[in-house]
């Protein structure tokens, strides 16, 4: 899908899901022992789901041919038969539309898998197929390699962050006005569960609601402040920017029972003033699968697998990745809630997009390839509060598409956030963050990009 500017209804509804969920306060929920734990199986609507998807898809084309009027959504029978026997490309849209935008529609047509019954791996095929079927007939050029993975990738981990914030908005019990209220926040939260609830009636029948619609653990929390960041062309400090950050963490792969994936996921976001980049971050960290390897009155250790969808775009340094990570969880209680935790990631990088000189991609500004990474955290802190955490990651990026290197990308993290008076926490000293990167240009010897920021915010938990 095409986009013209950076202010995208995809950035709109991004900001709108993290203010949405900010309203729930930090809670363990402890349910009826007698609360029903899932519906009667659902049954799959593979049909209706794919005509769902099709119905979508056909009414983001038609406001795009005949009120938009853009020269993209153009098709014929003729551009369908070049799409459906010609090659994929890379295409060179904005990084906002193809980092942001693609993983947004992407979670549409996840959701309306998964309101039709389909499991987290098989509404990411029709994820795939929505994708496809996007690119095949919704636009006149030719299919795009960096769209399709950026969709059912990015679908997968937007789409089920918003499938599991919209179910604890639903109330199947509801009725009257309190019921349509639900509804329609929770479709304004999740377009694509909304749009399924209606096509099948689901958004007025009365019945149980399912008690894993409620997770057992659950905290948003909010940071505003001032950050510093410093400019890595010119190598002086930059223009000082307003920030505000807000975080979800749902549920706790140590203290929760694990059973499907994004069973515990976190969220993070953050915003600054600057007009032209008003979302700087985005992170999306979703938990896949984990299995106990230790397990002792003061200390665990996890094997497990993730899921994360990265967006930055700070200045000149722009990072959008779709990856997976085979990880070592690690936790030691200190004294009562209070814990030392430590993570281990070693990622399989799906597809990045990486900040780059334009004039070698095509007036693009940014390359595309797949690459492997490490991460490792740790935080002092009682859940969900980090007192104390720092991070490091390190990325090897082979570009397939863009200026002719490879990148080799260092991240360093340092922050602290003292509480002090019940929920108001304050940045002591702030956080600072030590972006890098190495362009290894064959026969070409090229300086590291070095993009420093400094932030003291307040943080209300």
């Amino acid at each position: 899908m095409r986009s013209e500017g950076t202010n995208s209804a995809a950035l709109v509804h991004f900001t709108l899901v993290l203010l949405l969920a900010a309203a729930f306060p930090a809670h363990a929920e402890e349910l009826p022992a007698d609360a029903p734990v899932a519906p009667a199986p659902a049954r799959r609507h593979v049909w209706l789901a794919l005509g769902e998807v099709t119905l979508a898809n056909t009414a983001i084309w038609s406001v795009n041919r005949f009120i938009r009027k853009t020269d993209w959504s153009d098709v014929n029978p003729e551009v369908w038969k070049r799409n459906l026997t010609g090659s994929f490309e890379w295409d060179a849209d904005k990084f906002t539309a193809n980092q942001l935008d693609h993983p947004y529609h992407g979670g549409i047509y996840y959701n309306i898998g998964r309101d039709n019954g389909f499991t987290y791996w098989e509404s990411g095929v029709l994820t795939f197929l929505g994708s496809l079927q996007w690119e095949v007939f919704g636009e006149n050029n030719p299919p795009s390699t960096n769209d399709i993975i950026n969709t059912s990738l990015g679908g997968l981990a937007i789409g089920e962050v918003l499938y599991r914030l919209s179910s604890m908005i639903l109330d199947n019990g509801a009725t009257g006005w309190k019921r349509g209220g639900l509804e329609a926040a929770a479709g304004l939260l999740n377009p694509g569960r909304g749009l399924s609830r209606v096509v099948r009636g689901e958004a007025w029948r009365v019945g149980p609601t399912p008690r894993e619609w409620t997770p057992r653990h659950f905290s948003s929390f909010a940071r505003a402040g001032y950050l510093q960041e410093g400019d890595a062309v010119t190598g002086q400090a930059g223009q000082g920017q307003l920030l505000v950050g807000l975080s979800l963490r749902y549920g706790d792969p140590f203290l929760d029972e694990f059973h499907k994936p994004f069973d515990s996921f976190a969220m993070d976001a953050s915003f600054i003033t600057r007009q032209a980049h008003f979302l700087s971050q985005a992170e999306v960290q979703g938990l896949l699968a984990v299995t106990p390897l230790v397990r002792r009155p003061q200390w665990q250790v996890l094997l497990g697998a993730y899921q994360f969808y990265d967006y930055v775009d700070i200045g000149n340094y722009q990072v959008g990745s779709q990856s997976f990570s085979g990880s070592l969880l690690y936790r030691h209680v200190l004294n009562g809630s209070l814990d030392v935790r430590a993570t281990l990631d070693l990622r399989g990088v799906a597809l990045a997009a990486l900040s780059s000189d334009p004039s070698e991609t095509n007036e693009r500004g940014y390359d595309y390839g797949p690459g492997l990474g490490a991460t490792l955290r740790a935080a002092l802190g009682s859940w969900p509060w980090e007192y104390v955490g720092l991070e490091f990651k390190a990325s090897w990026i082979r570009t397939l598409d863009g200026a002719p290197n490879d990148h080799l990308i260092q991240e360093g993290r340092l922050h602290a956030d003292i509480p002090v008076f019940r929920e108001l926490g304050l940045g002591l000293g702030g956080s600072i963050q030590l972006f890098r990167r190495d362009s290894l240009i064959l026969d070409e010897n090229i300086g590291p990009q070095a993009n420093p920021r400094f932030q003291v915010f307040v943080s209300w938990h």
